[in-house]
């Protein structure tokens, strides 16, 4: 039986298209493949074989904004890649901040033992779970609502367990970062109790922690979320330039990864 031509076109073009589909990875075989690389962009100070913490907080594109951010990332993906902190998964229309999990806790042999601003350990196992249990209190990170704040401890309402496992470096999922609220100390704003200046006592990550990425006017009273690359100094344009801004690089250095939101 002899196939029509435009028939027997269309079939080696859907046979192209879908061998090209099953060739492209996975967004999760992107993801572990960007991990790799990233774990080999930190200095670390111990060697190879000593236990070391990856993270990210997973930050959600609300749907009437995913054609717009896809566009605009699509279009500056070059310089956004010069971050190398961040992954972002089209299937889920997330973003990923990844950073080292630093000062975390772990119980190990009955006690908590403490990483560095690495999240590296001078062990090379671990007695115990591998659960981040939480952080220290600091004069810089106070804790926020939906933390456990006892004995100068900030416990993270549930553990976060290994997501997966590279060698002797462990990676954890803290969940989501939620830019669409006002991040200021608000009363009426629920959301101000969970994230950045609940955390450092009032003040933002850029006044904490010296980081000012410059591009719009600094402000002291909210969370510096919309000054990352091709801003328009727009507090409603945050997620599409969140990368590069104040409270991202904030967060890829490990200074926020127990916030709630």
């Amino acid at each position: 039986m002899l196939f029509p031509v435009h028939w027997t076109l269309f079939l080696g073009i859907s046979s192209l298209t879908w061998t090209i589909a099953q060739a492209q990875p996975s967004p999760d075989i992107l993801k572990r493949s960007f991990e790799e690389r990233y774990v080999d962009t930190l200095d670390y100070k111990l060697p190879n074989n000593t236990i070391k913490l990856i993270g990210y907080k997973r930050i959600k594109v609300p749907a009437e904004e995913v054609t717009d951010f896809e566009d605009y990332y699509s279009k500056n993906y070059d310089e956004y890649q010069k971050v190398g902190s961040h992954f972002y998964d089209p299937i889920t229309a997330e973003l990923r901040i990844y950073f080292p999990v630093a000062a975390a806790l772990l119980e190990h042999d009955g006690v908590l033992i403490e990483a560095s601003d690495l999240g590296e350990f001078e062990i090379d196992h671990v007695k115990g779970d591998y659960a981040v249990v939480g952080r220290k209190k600091t004069d810089h990170v106070h804790g926020v609502e939906g933390n456990i704040i006892k004995d100068g401890i900030i416990y993270l309402a549930e553990k976060a367990y290994p997501e997966r496992k590279m060698g002797k470096t462990y990676v954890y999922d803290f969940g989501y970062k939620t830019l669409h609220h006002h991040h200021s100390l608000d009363k009426r704003d629920e959301s101000a109790k969970k994230g950045c200046l609940a955390n450092h006592a009032g003040r933002n990550c850029s006044d904490t922690y010296n980081i000012h990425m410059g591009r719009c006017p600094d402000r002291h009273d909210m969370c510096m979320d919309y000054n990352g690359y091709f801003t328009k100094c727009v507090k409603a344009d945050r997620t599409a330039h969140f990368i590069g801004s104040d409270c991202q690089v904030s967060l890829a250095r490990g200074h926020c990864w127990n916030e709630v939101m």
